[in-house]
């Protein structure tokens, strides 16, 4: 869980008091708006459950007017708070924590409860139309849509729901996982961008886990739904005979077939990122992103309009670093630095500037869980916030998940799709 926060704004109460409002974001995105008191009163709580020997120390109260850089120490302080307490493998997943944030979430965007009719796509953009309520959380929306598909509750850790954000020419962007106690109605409409979408996804970037699903017609059908929408797209590489059983197998309608197919395809399993800067092996070259399979794949644009493609192995990383720019808007601009061993067995620095920093975090963390065995024996995760811009700032592209827009589009159930249709046993 990766919590930062953003700019800060001032408040005013009944009396006429003033007091400073902090914008906590969760993997880059504005999750909730809370006070100092607030925070201070999670702090108490946590302590009585937990003991105060197991939760970090908080910032103490400062009864003196704040300066400009008091209260930018402050800042950071809090967020140095809400990193560790994220970042402990009990707390972070504790039913008292989680329930903090959740009603943070509410609390400040205010969201009328009701039951709704909440959409959710399929990877290749089908429509999956659900019962739930606006304040379900993400573990409870995955467990009705999964029962929806008649997914057996066995499974549920191989999917999950993800922010995605539809573009114009067809395809959309994964923004982030949400996390199981997330309340993804309001994620959407806190977004303000009607392009916004809830999206059920494989959980995992190990393409063997498929194996799980595959005996399974739900299992295979949400797999043929990604494998498909990446073939389509060229985010795998498959040779021309390769490509060719493909089509064959998917034009016959033999869906099993296909997916057993994909598991030889190049890229195939990996989570591709939207185009980005990286500073390798020149500053400010384009990049486009792939990770998987033990590594992060680049395909990079030379200044001389040659393409490089590298490959950084995730067990030749020591460490990386997801740094957070803090600009005065509500966007967050973001980088991910690694330090990696190459050839020569000498350490450097690369860096991807990428508003998907967090998302990409994610998967070298989860990468790296499942191979521990990583340079120098370890892989460690730090963070950096940074209040001034940087050099390469107007490089980056927009954060496409903080845009102000429109609210989240009603949806009505003559637009959902029929998406698990009666497939005989030979087509699977």
């Amino acid at each position: 869980m990766h919590l930062t926060i953003g700019a800060t704004e001032e408040g005013c109460d009944s009396l006429g008091a003033r007091y400073v409002v902090y914008g906590v974001h969760l993997e880059g995105f504005l999750f909730c708006k809370v006070r100092y008191s607030q925070l201070h009163r999670w702090n108490e709580k946590l302590r009585r459950y937990f003991g105060s020997k197991c939760v970090p120390s908080f910032p103490p109260k400062i009864f003196l007017a704040q300066t400009e850089s008091m209260a930018e120490e402050r800042r950071l302080q809090l967020q140095s708070y809400l990193q560790k307490v994220g970042e402990d493998p009990v707390i972070s997943v504790s039913e008292i924590f989680t329930t903090l944030l959740k009603k943070a979430q509410q609390e400040t965007f205010k969201i009328h409860p009701q039951v709704i009719a909440l959409e959710i796509l399929l990877a290749d953009r089908k429509k999956l139309l659900i019962d739930t309520h606006a304040y379900d959380s993400a573990e409870r929306m995955l467990m009705i849509a999964a029962q929806k598909i008649e997914l057996s509750g066995q499974f549920l850790e191989y999917i999950a729901l993800y922010l995605v954000c539809e573009d114009t020419n067809g395809g959309y962007t994964v923004l982030k996982k949400l996390n199981e106690f997330e309340l993804p109605y309001v994620s959407l409409w806190s977004m303000q961008n009607e392009n916004g979408r809830i999206m059920i996804r494989k959980s995992y970037l190990d393409p063997m886990k498929d194996r799980m699903l595959l005996g399974i017609t739900a299992g295979v059908l949400l797999l043929y739904s990604q494998a498909k929408y990446e073939l389509e797209r060229d985010w795998v590489k498959p040779t021309p005979n390769q490509y060719r059983k493909l089509k064959a197998s998917q034009e016959a309608g033999r869906k099993r077939e296909f997916l057993e197919l994909m598991e030889e395809v190049k890229f195939y399993g990996y989570q591709h990122f939207e185009a980005c800067i990286c500073d390798y092996p020149e500053p400010n070259c384009p990049t486009s992103v792939r990770v998987g399979n033990n590594e992060i794949n680049c395909c990079i644009q030379l200044p001389s309009n040659h393409i490089k493609e590298a490959s950084f192995k995730v067990n030749r990383i020591r460490c990386w670093r997801i740094s957070v720019q803090v600009p005065l808007q509500e966007e967050i601009g973001l980088k991910l630095s690694f330090e990696y061993q190459d050839s020569h067995d000498l350490w450097q620095w690369v860096t991807i500037y990428t508003q998907q920093a967090f998302l990409l975090g994610s998967c070298l963390k989860e990468i790296s869980t499942d191979k521990p065995k990583l340079a120098g024996n370890h892989a460690e995760m730090q963070f950096e916030c940074k209040p001034k811009s940087w050099n390469a700032q107007s490089t980056l592209s927009k954060h496409i998940g903080a845009v102000p827009g429109k609210q989240c589009k009603q949806v009505t159930r003559k637009d959902e799709a029929s998406v698990f249709e009666y497939i005989a046993d030979d087509q699977l």
